[in-house]
């Protein structure tokens, strides 16, 4: 009885039902109220950049555009509050000198700078790319693995994405992890299925975010893991491909380079106002080090629930064995996304949840596959000693 409750086409339809209409109220919630992030005004002037705008031009005019979309209070918090902000705000050169570490995320601000080159608000455009990318993000997930997810779980997984995993900051806010995160569940769906785009997603994937390089590089080690040495060839193409464009963007971009980024976001708690002045600075493996153990920035709890999960996705198969080979594959890119986590942190010691909102999101999906596969165990187990004590007890009377 309890096994065709679990198992009824009513429940499943219900938690289909409920997951849609949990992701429109998110959506349409974080769409009509958007939150002002600083972020936002480099990533407008990027998009101006894009779209030919004067140079000296486009600081007056990414502020007063922002400064027309919000509330005085609103304005005054992103033009000062700080330090760092109010120089930005009053020093046209400071803030324009913060814009290589924005121009390296083309694809967003290729977006951006097509809404603007179409009459539409760049701001309106970002917010509703970030809205729809991790809206997205989430129904692609569940409609790829729904089937392999108990429909009780599935009713659970819209309030953990879009409440706990803070989905719904990086909904209402411009910001290219939104896009990346979209990106990511992309390969992620692709390598479950072994589709043929996985290469091609894989080798411009830095295009998107140039953080992805580490998750690119993870991937490819994974597929020449797993594949055929006859395949090997195009899968280290792509690895060329991916190093090609990482280091042309930071060209184009005249990035600052790594030692300048790590000094601006960690040493100095975003206080450096300009690069020029510190881009040749340098530090010590000790505080390095010491940045690695001590963080400037706190680190959410979640990504203990993220281990854990990911180390049960490893564990409980042993007892529970996954029954197809896309289930074993999203177990397998869940690690990936668990050893990204751990790379990014390496290599920059700040754990906002969402720089890793898609990983986050492909953890906790492959341990609901997990955890629906010890569920049915567990349901199917009574059932199956019933069967075999009414076999054993026709044998009986037969003898």
């Amino acid at each position: 009885m309890t096994g065709a409750v679990f198992s009824s086409g009513l429940i499943k339809r219900i938690a289909a039902v409920w997951v849609l209409v949990c992701s429109a109220i998110f959506y349409l919630w974080s769409i009509a109220n958007p939150n002002a992030e600083w972020d936002m005004l480099l990533y407008a002037a990027s998009a101006e950049l894009l779209n030919d705008a004067p140079y000296s031009e486009v600081h007056e005019k990414v502020y007063s555009n922002l400064e027309r979309r919000l509330s005085a209070e609103e304005f005054s918090a992103i033009s000062g509050g700080d330090h760092y902000r109010t120089v930005m705000y009053e020093d046209a050169q400071a803030f324009m000198e913060q814009l290589p570490y924005y121009r390296i995320r083309v694809t967003f601000n290729s977006l951006l700078a097509l809404a603007g080159s179409q009459g539409f608000d760049v701001y309106a455009a970002g917010h509703f790319i970030s809205a729809t990318a991790i809206v997205l993000c989430f129904l692609l997930l569940w409609f790829t693995f729904r089937n392999h997810i108990h429909p009780l779980i599935q009713m659970v997984l819209p309030i953990v994405f879009y409440k706990y995993t803070r989905e719904l900051e990086v909904m209402g806010q411009i910001l290219a992890d939104s896009l990346a995160s979209l990106w990511v569940v992309f390969i992620c769906i692709a390598y479950t299925r072994r589709s043929a785009l996985l290469l091609l997603l894989i080798g411009v994937s830095v295009l998107v975010r140039v953080d992805l390089f580490i998750f690119a590089v993870l991937m490819l080690l994974l597929l020449l893991y797993t594949e055929r040495v006859r395949r090997w060839p195009p899968i280290l193409l792509t690895g060329g491909v991916v190093i090609c464009i990482f280091l042309a963007i930071q060209q184009w971009a005249d990035s600052y380079g790594w030692k300048s980024l790590y000094y601006f976001a960690i040493l100095s708690e975003m206080t450096a106002t300009h690069p020029s002045v510190y881009q040749g600075l340098s530090f010590t493996l000790a505080e390095y080090f010491h940045s690695l153990v001590f963080p400037p920035r706190w680190v959410s709890k979640m990504y203990v629930v993220t281990a854990l999960c990911s180390l049960a996705t490893v564990l409980l198969p042993r007892w529970y064995p996954l029954t197809s080979d896309l289930q074993r594959r999203v177990c397998e890119i869940s690690g990936i996304c668990l050893l990204y986590i751990a790379g990014h942190y390496l290599i920059f010691p700040q754990m906002y949840l969402r720089f890793f909102v898609a990983q986050n999101m492909v953890v906790f999906t492959a341990f609901s596959i997990v955890l629906t596969q010890v569920i049915r165990s567990l349901v199917a187990a009574p059932a199956d000693l019933k069967r075999l004590s009414v076999l054993a007890q026709g044998k009986r009377l037969h003898d």
